[in-house]
């Protein structure tokens, strides 16, 4: 154990504990990350202490001089919403990692392994959250962004009723424009709406579209092939339907041959897709970058899958989940589907959507963190 030459005294003032004793002690414990000195005293939060008293290395006393045991439950009575960080700060202390507490903020700091104070700069923030408590959307991109304006990667402590703990690495992502599709080149076309797709049914025309942008999926085909002429039906999601009756190349009739206007679509849309706007908002993003975007992500927990090729030339790289900056999620939903993401190869991106305005971060789980 790292603090295994340590035993002192401290005595809790307010939020924090204070210890005096030998200035080599003190400058042991500063060196190992604890506390701040302030006159000739080293002040622990109680977060530190905590973890010190919980390892027999530290006696904590009171104003009236007796012992607390433990100090646990001062952390709760006087700073509840600590008690995630001294889980996650015990827990990354266990595995031999400098951490440290950082005061005013919801974050830890942690250092690279086998940093020393001085030596070299904590390089992550770790945010932990409680596996099922409500938070926003925007919450954890504010996280995101902030890391991210310091240099530092975020690391997701997300910790279970039992005090497990899953760690993701979270970072905002950009992705950059790999193509372009040549909207231009494709034949005119005509889509008719059956409930909650769109059915090109001239067999040339829907061939067209596939082979030159793997727009929709010819009918009865599970998995088709690149590049194949399929003298078939082709139907489309109503939101790449959407995607192309803007951009002019596909217009959209209803069964009785009436001509649909963009708002008549965007209604329909609604009543058959929750976050119509954003994911409408999501996909546009993606297509206009030159990748490919399908809506068969459904079984990952996801709602796009996006490639850089295209189905049957390379695996889709991310599994896309949109979401809104007010939307309330819990962690555990993150982190299951995050778990599926790595199960399947591929990069958890949530894409958070306001008006028309996107900001993506992608999740990475740190199954080996030591």
């Amino acid at each position: 154990m790292e603090e295994a030459s340590l035993k002192i005294v401290g005595n809790l003032k307010g939020e924090w504990v204070e210890i005096s004793a030998d200035p080599k002690v003190l400058e042991q414990l500063r060196l190992k990350g604890y506390g701040f000195e302030e006159d000739s005293f080293l002040k622990l939060s109680i977060v530190e202490a905590a973890y010190l008293a919980w390892i027999g290395k530290l006696e904590v006393k009171g104003g009236n001089g007796k012992g607390i045991d433990p100090l646990l439950r001062v952390l709760s009575e006087k700073k509840s919403e600590d008690f995630l960080k001294f889980l996650v700060f015990q827990d990354l202390r266990k595995r031999g990692r400098l951490v440290r507490y950082e005061p005013k903020t919801p974050f830890l700091r942690l250092y690279p392994p086998g940093a020393a104070i001085g030596l070299k700069a904590a390089n992550i923030l770790v945010l932990p959250m409680s596996e099922d408590e409500l938070i926003k959307q925007n919450e954890i991109l504010r996280a995101v962004l902030h890391a991210g304006r310091l240099r530092k990667k975020l690391l997701l402590a997300i910790v279970g009723t039992e005090s497990d703990i899953t760690y993701y690495y979270a970072e905002n992502f950009m992705p950059s424009k790999i193509r372009d599709f040549g909207l231009d080149k494709l034949p005119e076309a005509e889509g008719i709406l059956i409930h909650d797709r769109v059915v090109i049914w001239d067999p040339e025309v829907g061939s067209e579209f596939y082979m030159n942008g793997f727009w929709g999926h010819p009918m009865g085909v599970k998995k088709p092939k690149p590049n194949k002429k399929y003298k078939l039906p082709l139907q489309l999601s109503l939101v790449e339907a959407v995607y192309l009756n803007k951009r002019g190349v596909l217009k959209i009739k209803d069964s009785k041959g009436k001509v649909l206007s963009q708002k008549e679509i965007l209604d329909i849309v609604k009543k058959f897709r929750s976050k119509a706007d954003a994911r409408i908002v999501t996909y546009s993003f993606w297509r206009d970058l030159g990748y490919v975007v399908k809506s068969s992500a459904a079984k990952y927990g996801g709602h796009y899958l996006i490639y850089e090729k295209g189905p049957g030339i390379d695996h889709a790289p991310y599994l896309c989940v949109v979401s809104y900056p007010d939307e309330l999620i819990t962690p555990v939903n993150l982190l299951r589907v995050g778990r599926v993401a790595t199960s399947v190869n591929k990069t958890l991106v949530i894409s958070v959507v306001k008006d028309s305005q996107i900001l993506s971060y992608r999740m990475r789980w740190e199954k080996a963190l030591r």
